[in-house]
């Protein structure tokens, strides 16, 4: 296998994953899963000042 072949074949696969990651995270099925995970580091801030009031 030339080399050049090689660098193609690589480049190709990189972006069908790259494009298969995108599609992946913006899928609707994901919006509930990312919800969650964006309001996690404020979800953990009430609970830490609910125990800090106790």
């Amino acid at each position: 296998m030339d080399t050049t072949l090689l660098q193609i074949v690589w480049t190709v696969f990189a972006f069908v994953f790259f494009i298969g990651v995108v599609i992946w995270a913006l899928s609707g099925r994901r919006k509930k899963d990312f919800d969650a995970a964006a309001r996690m580091a404020l979800d953990d801030d009430k609970s830490v000042a609910d125990e800090q009031r106790r």
